[in-house]
């Protein structure tokens, strides 16, 4: 028997478990949130929503505009800091001509500070809020993604609420990179590990996190977080791991319908944002950043790269194992559509945006091992200023 057999079966069986465990998970709906999950009952709570934007002129309006239409009664104010803008970014704001938004005008984070978590920090020192809203200026939420986060929070006795919203992808590689790497996301750190306090495992997404201001405070905020490159990871980390233990609570959530979010426009984008984050998030671990490079390869490339070898070398039986692979791969792809939308060509480009992530998590282990210079994000260095 050829030794591509065994390996090639294991390949395919691979994919055929995540199949079933991602399908199951989806059934079973236990970290799900829809607009109007938990009812629809008023959560007496006031809530500050803070945006930090820099040259966002294109995003913002949109992004303020469903803010400023939330269903919740408690909005008491949008907070925008103007990161330095020089695109009208804070003008454009403005123009939305509601009471309850203020813009300030921030010049940069000081020494020893994230860009973001200082315009972030710089926001919520201006908010009267019970609980804080930190939204990206990218994002577009449904008018019910507040009222439906209060109550998750309340139902789960949470004091942080985050999520992942739908993906919106337009250009080619956005179509190609951003499904995959979303999915990437999501299998090395399920929800129920998450949500689990007696488990290390934490995750938040920045563009959407709600939590009670006086837990924000009692963790220290983004002043204790302001060299994180993961400010929203780190942040979660600071209340799930908050003494005493099981003393505050962080809940991530899969979102459908609430938020949608278009994070990069172009390859250049794509490969600068994951790059200044994946060895952060990978916990600085050389060793596991690597093994992830070879399990991208082994996974999705080899199938692939596999079956027209085995035909040209004669050995149709291997090579039908290889195909097999490459069918069970496509065949979970295509189930988990719903949530990453792609065109129908995109699973099938699989094994391209598994190698372009092996070169972007390689390039953020050589950022965060000294080996080459940071990235530049909105023409500033990544790293800490």
């Amino acid at each position: 028997m050829s030794p591509w057999i065994p390996a090639l079966a294991l390949l395919g069986a691979y994919w055929l478990i995540r199949i079933v465990v991602t399908r199951a998970r989806f059934a079973a709906r236990r970290f799900l949130l829809e607009p109007g999950e938990y009812g629809d009952e008023p959560i007496d709570a006031t809530v500050s929503v803070c945006i930090p934007a820099r040259n966002e002129a294109a995003v913002i309006a949109d992004c303020v505009r469903d803010v400023l239409a939330q269903d919740h009664p408690g909005l008491l104010e949008l907070i925008l800091v103007d990161d330095g803008s020089d695109d009208g970014t804070g003008d454009i704001a403005r123009s939305a001509g509601d009471d309850r938004l203020r813009v300030i005008r921030g010049e940069g984070p000081p020494p020893g500070w994230i860009g973001k978590s200082a315009a972030v920090w710089r926001a919520q020192q201006e908010a009267r809020g019970d609980w804080l809203l930190f939204v990206d200026a990218d994002v577009r939420l449904h008018p019910a993604a507040l009222s439906t986060a209060l109550r998750a929070a309340r139902h789960h006795e949470a004091h942080m609420v985050s999520w992942f919203g739908q993906l919106d992808t337009r250009s080619f590689w956005e179509h190609v990179c951003m499904p995959f790497i979303g999915d990437l996301i999501a299998v090395f750190s399920p929800l129920s590990r998450v949500n689990d306090e007696a488990l290390d495992d934490c995750i938040a997404n920045g563009q959407f996190v709600l939590i009670e201001r006086w837990a924000y405070d009692r963790v220290g905020g983004h002043e204790a977080i302001r060299e994180s490159v993961i400010d929203d990871v780190s942040l979660g980390r600071a209340v799930k791991f908050h003494p005493p233990a099981g003393h505050l609570r962080h809940r991530m959530f899969q979102s459908r319908g609430l938020m949608q979010v278009r994070m990069y426009d172009s390859l250049g984008a794509i490969w600068a944002g994951f790059a200044k984050n994946f060895f952060a998030a990978g916990k600085q671990q050389t060793g596991w950043l690597l093994g992830l490079v070879l399990y991208l390869l082994l996974t999705s490339v080899l199938p692939a790269l596999a079956a027209p070898w085995l035909l040209w070398r004669g050995d149709v039986t291997s090579a039908a194992f290889a195909l097999a692979a490459v069918g069970w791969m496509l065949a979970f792809r295509y189930s988990t559509r719903s949530f990453t939308p792609a065109p129908w060509w995109s699973p099938w480009l699989q094994p391209l945006a598994a190698l372009v992530t092996a070169g972007i998590v390689l390039h953020s282990v050589f950022i965060g091992r000294g080996w080459m210079k940071p990235v530049s994000w909105k023409g500033r260095s990544a790293g800490p200023q």
